[in-house]
């Protein structure tokens, strides 16, 4: 065995709801008893979490919106990323219709589910005013960037009464598009001081980066900006990024961070789009390997946990599946926590969507995320560790998994004996995130003193287990 140690803390809170279905429970063995499972918390309930899902490419009608808003308030996610569509809402020069997306943020906002809007993409009646979808090509020409200020300016000033954070282009960092980050930071630049100018406190999100790692593109944005005096023009840096193991990448993201705070120091990173597939050759990112929707719960709630426990506010991509129509991009993505019929309807909400659900319950801003403390455990696998606590009782929310390798189809646990610092539990019981089931912990499966908590035999496996305080949780 080796002892590892290292590892962050993260905790939440909550009353929670009603559950629509149940998953089945793991049989940890006699020593921990199932006692009930979670129940839901809805976003009426949650008054602001970190934890967000996405609602892109309504923009392209590769999904409908009113078939899964139903499922939306009952997710428990407080925001949610749209994209504005350029060329569906400008179908007419200077003829702007919202209506599309007015009764998608209204019906949001109705739920108490924030948008956060992306401006883009392109729009195909101005020559040089870049594609209509992902990898497609910037506003490029004079004509073409006039066209796309005035769409922009008049999209925030319909819609400034309802939202106050925009998010410029998508990935114009990604390999297809053939742009450099001179095109992107022009186009950045103009849009950024177009939104000021009508909506002065708005809060502009950059960069949307497909490639974490192209720390130089973001440092040549940075300096653009710099030279004209207008680095108040970000107010956050939004990262991609779809790595088979969930719990990789985070070197990158630290020099992205490295790179942003030369420049803006302090200002906060978002992960704004990630996911993983449920089935094998998925479109997009991660169709080679043969994932399921076991799989898919396990990666997603990995991915969320790695982000919010280092303290990145999180979108999941996405909430429902579609099919890409487009020469580069064909075929359904699977990475909805949905599941869709071909006409778009809603098949089945997919075990990922219960378990964000039960994530999305017991962590919000209730909770104040612990900076990265050492644990030590007993075991020849690689542990993530990250807890929170109660901002008011300072009760402690403790997840761990094995996060050594790509999620698994089999849910094979092992019992390990850990101990962290400065937490103090008086009847922690243990809950299985992915399928929302609580256990009861013998008392002799932990002991606690006043330097540190010692838990014994705490079954481990792939996929995010929870020691919470019982008086934090409904089940």
């Amino acid at each position: 065995m080796r002892k590892v140690i290292a590892g962050f803390l993260l905790l939440i809170c909550g009353t929670i709801t009603v559950i629509a279905q149940k998953l089945p429970a793991l049989d940890f063995g006699s020593s921990f008893p199932l006692i009930g499972n979670i129940q839901p918390r809805t976003t009426y309930e949650i008054t602001g979490s970190d934890l967000w899902i996405g609602g892109e490419v309504l923009d392209r009608d590769y999904t409908k919106y009113h078939e899964y808003k139903h499922y939306l308030d009952s997710l428990g996610a407080k925001k949610i990323r749209l994209q504005s569509g350029w060329a569906k809402t400008e179908k007419l020069k200077g003829v702007y219709d919202f209506a599309w997306l007015d009764s998608v943020v209204n019906d949001a906002i109705a739920r108490k589910v924030q948008p956060w809007i992306q401006i883009s993409y392109g729009n195909e009646l101005y020559p040089g005013a870049g594609g209509i979808s992902l990898g497609e090509g910037l506003p490029v020409s004079e004509e073409g960037l006039a066209a796309w200020i005035r769409y922009t300016k008049a999209l925030v000033n319909h819609f400034s009464d309802r939202v106050n954070e925009w998010e410029i282009w998508n990935e114009a960092d990604h390999r297809y598009n053939d742009a450099g980050p001179e095109q992107y930071s022009e186009l950045y630049y103009r849009t950024g001081k177009a939104v000021r100018e009508v909506q002065p406190n708005a809060k502009l999100i950059g960069l949307s980066m497909a490639g974490v790692g192209r720390t130089e593109y973001a440092d040549f944005f940075f300096q653009f900006l710099q030279e004209r005096d207008a680095l108040d023009l970000v107010d956050a840096v939004t990262f991609h990024g779809y790595p088979r193991n969930p719990d990789d990448g985070f070197d990158a993201v630290e020099k992205l961070q490295a790179t942003v705070y030369k420049y803006r120091p302090g200002i906060p990173l978002w992960q704004g789009e990630t996911g993983c597939p449920s089935s094998f050759g998925s479109s997009g990112a991660l169709s080679g390997h043969k994932w399921t929707e076991l799989t898919q719960a396990k990666w997603d709630l990995r991915r969320a946990l790695a982000h919010v426990g280092r303290g990145y506010p999180f979108s999941l991509f996405t909430i429902s599946e579609y099919t890409y129509d487009r020469d580069k991009f064909k075929g359904l993505n699977t990475k909805g926590i949905l599941k869709v019929n071909d006409d778009l309807s809603i098949a089945y909400a997919k075990p990922a969507y219960y378990a964000y659900q039960y994530l999305t319950s017991l962590l919000d801003h209730r909770m104040e995320r612990l900076p990265a403390q050492k644990f030590e455990a007993e075991s020849d696998q690689g542990i993530s560790v990250f807890a929170w606590r109660h901002k008011a009782d300072h009760s402690p929310m403790v997840f761990a998994w094995f996060d050594g390798d790509i999620p698994s189809d089999l849910n094979e646990f092992t019992s390990v004996d850990f101990s962290l610092p400065g937490l103090k539990f008086e009847e922690p019981v243990l809950v299985d995130l992915r399928t929302g089931a609580v256990y009861q912990i013998p008392a002799s499966g932990f002991q606690q003193n006043q330097q540190r908590v010692s838990f014994a035999e705490i079954p481990i496996y792939d996929s995010p287990i929870v020691l919470v305080e019982k008086s934090l949780i409904a089940y």
